[in-house]
């Protein structure tokens, strides 16, 4: 992946986030290439190893078909659910902590409808809202959007279990251009 001044790229605990430059740093005597990352969530800027850049997880914005694999997570059918909240909790806490884009949209999809059935704990309402964040800013990067309509079509995907809005967001696009 190349690193270029303002390229937006996605991090996988920040989520998306603009490349500032490239810096050397002498680490232990050894001179080694850091890229500077600016996190549009917040006011926080991180350096990561340019050579632990991909095993860090730091990749490029969702193209069309990312996006409707996407879309196929969040309207697919909610798996069977743990019944113990703790085991429940664990799960959703270490898939969020992939920073995986299809791990995070199961996370948000399973939530989302169990808030709409009824209700969650304090502790998931945390988890979805820590899922969702990094999730709606790709989902408006990648679309063009903003994160008001990303949140739309994502809840429209999940609610309904339908894919149907996929082809509304695609017309909206081909107006636009």
């Amino acid at each position: 992946m190349e690193f270029r001044q303002g390229h937006i790229v996605i991090h996988p605990h920040h989520g998306p986030a603009s490349v500032i430059g490239t810096t050397t740093r002498m680490v232990k005597g050894i001179a080694r290439q850091y890229v500077e990352l600016s996190i549009h969530c917040g006011k926080m800027t991180v350096s990561v190893p340019l050579e632990r850049a991909e095993e860090i997880g730091i990749r490029d914005v969702a193209g069309l078909g990312e996006l409707e694999h996407l879309a196929a997570v969040l309207s697919a059918p909610t798996g069977p659910e743990e019944s113990q909240w703790a085991r429940r909790f664990k799960a959703n806490r270490a898939l969020i902590s992939t920073g995986n884009p299809i791990h995070l949209a199961e996370v948000v999809r399973d939530l989302t409808r169990r808030l709409e059935r009824g209700g969650l704990s304090l502790g998931e309402k945390d988890l979805l809202k820590e899922a969702s964040i990094p999730l709606v800013a790709e989902i408006a990067l990648a679309t063009g959007s903003d994160e008001e309509n990303a949140v739309a079509v994502m809840r429209t995907l999940i609610i309904e279990e339908s894919m149907a809005v996929l082809k509304v967001l695609e017309e909206k696009q081909t107006v636009a251009a």
